[in-house]
């Protein structure tokens, strides 16, 4: 179908041009369409790489990464908020111990790994009184 389009496109733009030889010059015409159209695809295949697939390869990188770096003990928060220790690593799921329940979740719904120290409201207003005291200064 693709050859069709070019063909009809060869002769139409053979048509519109002027008649003279190709010695003297003429018949470019037809040519600079087609490479024209050719960079067109190119130029939009590249912005779908770059805008679409390579961010992506991206984030299944880093994620692929932070599942290998994984170990019990760690404290996770998985994308719905929840907060807990991992206590069992499977195959496809982790088990977490979040105030004193045992939950067995996902590996995908691990939104990111808290390194040493647990989160906890202390914690976090007293980082919250440390940057207004950077805010005064």
């Amino acid at each position: 179908m693709f050859e069709n389009f070019v063909a009809f496109a060869d002769a139409s733009a053979q048509k519109a041009a002027p008649t003279t030889s190709h010695a003297a010059g003429g018949g470019g015409l037809a040519s600079s369409g087609t490479l024209t159209m050719f960079l067109w695809i190119i130029a939009l295949g590249a912005i779908f790489y770059f805008m679409l697939i390579y961010p992506q390869k991206r984030r299944t990188k880093s994620f692929n990464q932070m599942m290998s770096n994984l170990k019990r003990g760690d404290t996770v928060v998985t994308i719905g908020g929840i907060v807990g220790k991992v206590i069992d690593i499977k195959k496809n799921t982790i088990k977490v111990r979040t105030a004193g329940n045992d939950l067995e979740i996902t590996k995908r719904s691990v939104s990111s790994i808290v390194k040493g120290e647990a989160v906890s409201s202390d914690n976090a207003e007293k980082s919250k009184d440390d940057s207004k005291s950077d805010l005064i200064k």
